[in-house]
């Protein structure tokens, strides 16, 4: 009796993989599922095993409307559940492997660097030389990088480089370099992430355009920081290309680096569409790293436009994702936009609680990069509401200071211009030609670096001032 449901189970299971291998995902996935419901009450392990992580990989695929990655992870945990009590082997880390990375691509950095952390393990126990495959597809250091430990995270995945490039397996390589590259963005060390992602690039482009894909993505968001506008819409064009073929690869929070572009030249009808097309895409696919990242830049263009309730919801949103996954290092993005819109409302003590949790996530005794600026700013301006004005310039002076050092320059105009504001507010002696010297250095940057809006908002103030 049990001969016939084995072999309806097997034509079943066949289907599943020529459909897929037709990219006939829907018809895959209802043969898979069909399957794998007979193997699990045949008390067949291995087609189980194989049947989860068909269906995985069909909802992570990049080219079908029917993807949805928190699916994907629940099959994956299946699995991880299956192997637990099994032997070690190599198979069995590469599970924990993957479903690290899907933590990460679902906004959970915490959890992403506990199951990456078993993989190593794992290996460590068979005494495995960690594989360069394995290696760069662990996780492990941007996991420790979003959760806080920036150097060992960098540190780690640097390290293992010149290994994988030698190896030459595209995936690993594209893998890599993203997170490398993205990495160094994200605590905004623009000088090392520049060279890492300028160095990687040739290395990629030798893959073909779906691998270089991952590197393009964190180099949209690299560029829109460092205000180098040619190579920004070189890199935006190049994403759209690939993003007009397949959403396959990993969208991480470098998925809001096209709207973080085109918020900062100006074009912000262009920022909002591309946003609510990859918020939509992302929330549909629940691949919340980048609906967190999008969220943040959507927030910051309402935040403008001055619709605070819209910029509210959208930037809360973001934080929800942060500090649901641990995601330290993005939640040192969001804090300062926060308190900037709490004090454009009028909500001060709302603003203050937001810099004081910015300052206490930045633990002592580590290097934070470029992070602690937005931060600084934002004191500075809560400071500049407040009248201490000891307070604001010397927070304006550090951001100012941090801005130059990580080559930030639109972040360096913008507190020149709250600095000249400050000045102008407190109306000292000599502040009046401070906040004009501060205005024509933010201004020059701005015109530098294409910012138009911003640079006509300055040209508005100086028109006043003179008035």
């Amino acid at each position: 009796m049990e001969e016939q449901p084995a072999k309806k189970a097997e034509i079943l299971k066949n289907l599943a993989v020529v459909c897929s291998s037709q990219q006939d995902n829907d018809a895959a996935l209802g043969y898979a599922e069909s399957a794998l419901e007979i193997y699990e009450k045949l008390g067949d392990k291995q087609n189980v095993f194989r049947m989860h992580m068909l269906i995985q990989l069909l909802y992570m695929s990049g080219a079908w409307d029917g993807a949805k990655e928190d699916k994907a992870l629940k099959h994956l945990e299946a699995i991880a559940a299956i192997v637990e009590k099994d032997p070690d082997d190599i198979e069995k880390g590469e599970v924990y492997q993957r479903t690290a990375h899907l933590y990460l691509h679902r906004g959970q950095p915490g959890t992403a660097l506990a199951w990456a952390q078993r993989a190593v393990e794992l290996f460590d126990r068979l005494g495995v030389p960690m594989g360069i495959r394995l290696k760069a597809a662990s996780s492990l250091g941007i996991a420790l990088t979003y959760t806080g430990l920036i150097d060992e995270g960098i540190a780690y995945n640097e390290n293992i480089w010149d290994p994988v490039v030698k190896k030459g397996s595209p995936l690993p390589l594209a893998m890599l370099s993203q997170q490398l590259t993205l990495s160094l963005a994200l605590v905004r060390d623009i000088p090392r992430a520049r060279a890492w992602g300028e160095k990687a690039l040739p290395e990629t482009s030798k893959t073909g355009l779906f691998f270089e894909g991952f590197l393009r993505r964190p180099l949209t968001l690299i560029y829109a920081l460092s205000g180098e506008v040619t190579k920004a819409q070189q890199a935006c064009q190049a994403v759209q290309t690939l993003e007009s073929q397949t959403l396959a690869g990993c969208h991480f929070e470098d998925t809001a680096g096209i709207g973080l572009h085109c918020l900062r030249q100006g074009e912000w009808d262009k920022a909002r569409e591309y946003l609510e097309w990859a918020i939509a895409v992302q929330q549909d696919r629940n691949d919340l790293a980048a609906v967190g990242a999008c969220c943040l830049v959507l927030g910051s263009l309402n935040l403008e436009l001055e619709n605070y309730p819209k910029a509210e919801e959208f930037l809360l949103r973001s934080l929800e994702i942060c500090r649901n996954g641990g995601n330290v290092l993005f939640e040192l993005w969001v804090l300062p936009v926060l308190a900037e819109l709490y004090l454009k409302m009028g909500q001060p003590d709302k603003a203050a609680e937001y810099v004081d949790r910015g300052f206490e996530l930045m633990k002592p005794g580590q290097n934070w990069y470029g992070l602690p600026a937005p931060m600084y700013l934002a004191r500075g301006m809560l400071a500049t509401a407040q009248r201490d004005w000891g307070t604001a310039a010397e927070s304006f002076d550090k951001a100012i200071q941090i801005n130059k050092q990580y080559q930030l320059p639109w972040d360096e105009a913008r507190t020149l211009y709250k600095r000249g504001l400050m000045y102008l507010a407190r109306g000292g002696k000599g502040d009046r030609d401070k906040a004009h010297e501060d205005l024509d250095e933010a201004l020059a940057i701005f015109q530098k670096v294409g910012a138009k809006k911003d640079a006509e908002k300055v040209l508005r103030k100086k028109e006043m001032l003179k008035a």
